[in-house]
């Protein structure tokens, strides 16, 4: 039988150094109206932020409209699995910078990583995984071949 360190088993924060596309961010400043009376942002608000970096994202780095999907192209971009790793508190005022990384393409939904840095170490970290699908059927579609195109720029595997 094999033991495992129990700092092994946890996730462990990185450091900006690590990010593996480092020439994007999307910044974002808490404030008040998104933390607690100690001044410690609500967990609710960084999915808020999560969502916005990704449609940021989409349009500045995938070169890409969101809102295209959304609206004229009747394409969800729903997520299946949202998860977030929580490595320190970040406080109101504090400026933290949202970066995105592709983990998996499959046939019908894409995995991302968004690593939250406070200054050079994450602070936090979401998990998403997204499933296209015709908003019209509800039913899920395979990846749009631009939308794939787009994404496998952006795809990082520890394995890689």
């Amino acid at each position: 039988m094999t033991q495992t360190s129990t700092a092994a088993a946890f996730p462990q924060p990185i450091q900006r150094r690590e990010i593996p596309f480092p020439d994007w961010s999307y910044a974002h400043v808490f404030r008040h109206g998104e933390c607690d009376p100690a001044g410690i942002v609500y967990t609710p608000a960084f999915f808020n932020v999560f969502n916005r970096a990704i449609e940021a994202w989409f349009c500045e780095c995938l070169g890409l409209s969101y809102y295209d999907f959304l609206g004229p192209r009747r394409i969800g971009l729903g997520y299946v699995n949202a998860h977030a790793e929580f490595f320190s508190p970040v406080k109101m005022g504090q400026k933290v910078d949202y970066f995105i990384r592709v983990t998996r393409i499959g046939g019908k939904s894409y995995a991302l990583e968004l690593n939250a840095m406070l200054g050079d170490t994450e602070a936090l970290r979401g998990l998403f995984t997204t499933v296209t699908t015709d908003l019209d059927t509800h039913s899920s579609i395979n990846i749009p071949t631009d939308l794939r195109d787009a994404l496998n720029r952006y795809v990082f595997s520890d394995n890689a």
